[in-house]
């Protein structure tokens, strides 16, 4: 694990010098020689009525149709212009704005030191300790075969200074099309895997299949998500194997200039047979037979270009089928309340190159007395972007 980790930690100090951008494709003019024949002959009918909605959406249709979208896509602007709410113009725009998308790949990368009161989740005689981490993720856009095709890739590693047994890495991958479904909304289904490790050895593998809808309203992204997984965790574990299904949220909304309020709601049901392993809160699905609902609530507000402060509040009830609280006839339901606190500094090491001081406390009620815990968790991570 330390290796794994060392890698990642290799490969993100040398991202930290930045990569090169290209430069952008000069726009095409109108129709010139060699044009199209009735490209031309609507083109020349726009030059004497501009502003006639069903000329410009004819020229869009035939320019598309010929390859030509940076005509296409003024066509469909100039509708816009003079009837904002044309539907067949909003699509269309969409549609080529999306075709005209370069091909990009982004990373994250974070490197960071935490310190914990209580990784093991204990009621009481718990082990403060240092760790260490390291993420690496992958975002790929790219238009194939007319289609955009979208690729997200994750590794993630969690090294711990004591309880050595909590050593924890993650991989996953996920891949599918990006499709407009109407203006302003898009739907990405794709399909996916992952595979862990903890304690030493290999932890789990799982497939997932999940559809996306997304918007980007002004700027501020939207998404719902819906998920189905089935993992199988290795026969060394008490866990065994099952499917779980969830609905994740995000809502971004702008309160004011420097003001930033995100809300992340979700509904997860699980059916992972076996007894509960210990895994990171919050950052891997648990097994057990439960159902769980949950949301976090973030807000940010920019001091100066330099510093940016935020509060957050992350509420989950869990509520498990088949775990019974000792000799009670009840089941086993946990109820976690975990504040928290954050400090960012953009740019501050150089351009898409952050750091982050961040603080939460991790409080669970729950009717089994043997489960419940308090944690605090303070860790400083550096962000970047390329």
């Amino acid at each position: 694990m330390q290796r794994v980790l060392f890698a990642i930690a290799t490969l993100i100090a040398a991202m930290l010098v930045g990569s090169p951008v290209g430069a952008a494709e000069p726009i095409e003019p109108g129709p010139g020689p060699g044009a199209p024949a009735e490209l031309t002959r609507v083109y020349a009918q726009i030059l004497r009525d501009p502003t006639n909605s069903q000329l410009n959406l004819r020229y869009a249709e035939l320019a598309e149709a010929s390859g030509k979208l940076r005509w296409a896509l003024a066509a469909y602007e100039r509708v816009l212009v003079n009837d904002p709410g044309n539907l067949e113009a909003q699509a269309g725009l969409q549609r080529v704005r999306r075709r005209l998308q370069p091909n990009a790949t982004q990373f994250t990368a974070e490197l960071g030191a935490v310190g914990e009161t209580n990784p093991r989740y204990l009621p009481s005689g718990a082990r403060a300790e240092a760790q260490a981490l390291a993420t690496l993720a992958m975002r790929d856009e790219r238009t194939i075969a007319d289609v955009r095709w979208r690729t997200t890739a994750l590794a993630y590693g969690l090294l711990h200074s004591n309880e050595h047994d909590l050593n924890y890495g993650y991989v996953g991958a996920t891949t599918g099309p990006v499709l407009d479904l109407v203006p302003g909304l898009l739907f990405h289904p794709a399909l996916g895997g992952a595979a862990t490790y903890f304690d030493g050895r290999f932890f789990y593998g799982e497939a997932a299949a999940m559809a996306t809808f997304e918007d980007y309203l002004q700027g501020l992204y939207r998404g719902l998500r819906f998920r189905v997984a089935y993992r199988d965790y290795d026969s060394f574990w008490p866990s065994q194997r099952g499917f779980y299904a969830d609905v994740v949220g995000k809502f971004s909304f702008r309160l004011a200039p420097n003001d930033l309020l995100i809300v992340s709601p979700w509904v997860r049901w699980s059916d992972i047979q076996g007894s509960v392993v210990l895994t990171p809160l919050l950052i891997d699905v648990d097994p057990g037979a439960y159902i769980e609902g949950g949301g976090k609530v973030e807000l940010y507000h920019g001091l100066f270009e330099w510093l940016v402060i935020g509060a957050n509040l992350t509420l989950i009830e869990r509520v498990y089928r088949s775990d019974i609280v000792g000799s009670l006839t009840e089941r086993r339901r946990d109820f976690l309340v975990i504040p928290g606190a954050a400090v960012v500094f953009p740019n501050l090491f150089a351009y898409h190159r952050d750091l982050r001081l961040e603080y939460k406390f991790q409080h669970d009620h729950s009717n089994d007395p043997t489960v419940s815990f308090n944690d605090h968790i303070v860790a400083a991570t550096v962000a970047a972007r390329f």
